[in-house]
């Protein structure tokens, strides 16, 4: 059966990797993102916009949808509007899409491991909007689980995307090295491994996992200060 999803912030980073997942799967993909773009079924509007929620509702209120997918990033220095985009506009539109949800549909938020770790290139707002929505994750998958409504949280750390691949791809790239050194995976994440657990949490074989937080960092976070250390020693 043909699924249909909705895919916030599709058109570069991650996002455009994940909806390339899902069409290759063969849903039904309805992309929306403040970004213009001449495809079909690519919606340009402001989640964190009142007036374009509800016309952005108008448009699609007789779609069912299978699958609701957050990839959503602000990228200016408005801390306001940061919070706005990533939790509020996340949360409002959970609230006025849910009766478009099917009965064992499923929702994905991207968050960020700054929940677990700092990241010292990231703003305090960054790391408080990120662990909100991991509470919105587990608030949304108690509520809404007796409608058969299942949500999960991805957590992606450093990973080569199509914008910085370039970079780090380039031969004995220092960065890329180090991470690989220390992850115990040996390599660098992928937006692709990111894309590979969305297509799964959006698929019948997870329609018993819900409120769930997963990191995607390789083992990273299970290092402790000594063994990176000892690893950067060598």
């Amino acid at each position: 059966m043909i699924k249909t999803s909705i895919l916030i912030g599709g058109t570069k980073g991650i996002g455009s990797v994940i909806a390339k997942k899902l069409l290759e799967r063969g849903d039904k993909l309805f992309v929306i993102s403040r970004t213009k773009k001449n495809k079909t079924n690519y919606i340009q509007s402001d989640i964190s916009s009142s007036t374009d929620l509800l016309n952005l509702k108008k448009k699609i209120k007789n779609i069912k949808v299978d699958n609701l997918i957050f990839s959503q990033r602000y990228r200016g220095l408005d801390n306001k509007k940061d919070f706005e985009i990533q939790l509020e506009a996340t949360n409002n539109f959970i609230k006025t899409f849910k009766s478009n949800l099917k009965k064992n549909s499923s929702i994905v938020i991207l968050s960020s491991i700054a929940t677990s770790t700092v990241l010292h290139d990231q703003s305090d707002v960054y790391h408080y909007t990120r662990g909100a929505l991991e509470g919105l994750v587990k608030y949304y998958a108690c509520t809404l689980g007796k409608k058969g409504v299942r949500i999960n949280c991805i957590q992606p750390s450093k990973l080569l995307k199509p914008e910085n691949k370039k970079f780090f791809l380039k031969k004995n790239n220092k960065d890329r090295k180090t991470l690989e050194k220390i992850t115990p995976l040996g390599r660098m994440g992928t937006s692709e491994d990111i894309a590979n657990l969305t297509s799964f949490l959006t698929s019948n074989y997870s329609t018993f996992i819900t409120g769930v937080i997963i990191p995607v960092d390789g083992g990273l976070r299970l290092l402790s200060q000594e063994s990176i250390y000892n690893m950067l020693k060598k």
